[in-house]
């Protein structure tokens, strides 16, 4: 069956399926979602993550789907929405895109809908947030289904070999000759929409997510900053000193990140015990900085060789373990892990700090600095031997 076929049946029958709904009353401080998903394997995963940081999602609660069912139930101490991240996975294969949940305590939330097509399941929730998000989730019809399908394309063709340069050029050219073009009209949509739908959370996070594509996007026909900058005079002075207004704030106002050539640029990072340090503490020595978080696997897989490759080049380079976990998180892992070296965080609420400054897209992300204080090499991803390999390259 066709992703579009399954989508638009799964939103027509939203209401059909009523008889499958709980009655269970949800006590206060907790939330209830539960899922009736046709055509979604048993054994599947369905996984929530929160926001740590306003920068990477940390694994919460899971749970198995069993004839299409699934039921996820936790705390909430906030009386503020709070938006989550629902994703699915099935062996190998896994929903390349979220669905955005908001939970408020008490809340009981019904989804409905087919495959693994979870972007795109029917959300009935008494939250107003999500009701906001459904009208974005319709601006998106139906090309964010066929971008969706092309993405799974994508992630079965990195699977299967992205250091194939064949691979990757046909990658190259879904992405610029499909999916690009697809999310773009869908882009345009929301901005026409957001000139005067209500400025609220749900908003919010739209607009930030239009910011940090421009911070990305390299391509000026997808830019659309004439349609995108305008929006910030739309903020209420609230709405500006909140987290995701203070991130807006920070790509308003950002420059250019940090690129290849240019002077290194310092900032203040936390040990464990909370000790202040500085880049600046590595006088005459390469530095290699390695962004990461946890719930990252490959950046799990990096540690052996980041071990080593500190051994390797030990009193020549300096790694600085950059972690943007929260606090305690953070703490805890460094400790159960026993992680050696400079194992700090910048202990920021938002984006603001030196991932930003150095263009952080996502992790792990590394930037190697020489003795000169100049950038010199920066990539992002994780392959076996990839380290060594760059430090032997770069590293005189």
């Amino acid at each position: 069956m066709k992703f579009t076929a399954i989508l638009f049946s799964s939103l027509l029958l939203g209401l059909m399926l009523g008889s499958c709904h709980s009655g269970q009353k949800v006590p206060e401080g907790e939330f209830l979602i539960e899922g009736f998903v046709k055509n979604l394997p048993d054994s599947s995963i369905v996984s929530l993550f929160q926001f740590e940081n306003r920068q990477y999602a940390a694994a919460m609660i899971s749970d198995t789907v069993t004839d299409g069912r699934f039921v996820l139930r936790d705390t909430i101490t906030s009386k503020e929405s709070r938006q989550l991240l629902l994703l699915v996975i099935y062996k190998k294969t896994f929903s390349v895109w979220p669905l955005s949940l908001w939970v408020v305590s008490g809340a009981k939330i019904r989804i409905q809908g087919e495959g693994m097509l979870c972007p795109f399941w029917t959300v009935e929730s008494e939250v107003a947030e999500q009701q906001a998000e459904a009208e974005f989730t319709k601006l998106g019809m139906p090309e964010m289904v066929e971008a969706f399908k092309q993405e799974m394309i994508v992630y079965e063709m990195f699977d299967k070999g992205i250091n194939d340069i064949s691979i990757r050029n046909k990658i190259d050219s879904i992405r610029r000759n499909h999916i690009y073009p697809l999310q773009d009209k869908v882009r345009l949509r929301e901005l026409e929409y957001m000139k005067t739908a209500p400025v609220t959370k749900v908003w919010l996070e739209k607009y930030c997510d239009q910011l940090s594509f421009l911070n990305w996007n390299t391509d000026s026909q997808y830019s659309h900053k004439e349609l995108v900058y305008p929006l910030y005079a739309r903020l209420s002075e609230a709405d500006r000193k909140l987290p995701v207004g203070r991130e807006i704030t920070t790509y308003i106002k950002m420059v250019e990140p940090v690129k290849v050539g240019d002077h290194m640029v310092d900032g203040t990072l936390y040990d464990t015990e909370g000790n202040t340090h500085h880049l600046s503490e590595f006088e005459g020595k390469y530095i290699l900085l390695d962004f990461w978080n946890l719930g990252c696997q490959p950046c799990m897989e990096a540690l052996p060789e980041m071990e080593e490759v500190s051994r390797m080049y030990k009193g020549k380079l300096e790694l600085v373990s950059i972690c943007g976990a929260a606090k305690n998180r953070w703490k805890k892992f460094v400790a159960e892990k026993k992680l050696t070296g400079h194992q700090w965080n910048e202990l920021r609420e938002v984006n603001d700090g030196l991932a930003a400054v150095y263009g952080v897209k996502g992790v792990p992300h590394y930037v190697l600095i020489s003795p000169e204080r100049k950038v010199i090499h920066s990539w992002m991803g994780y392959r076996k031997h990839i380290l060594k390999e760059k430090m032997k390259e770069f590293v005189k």
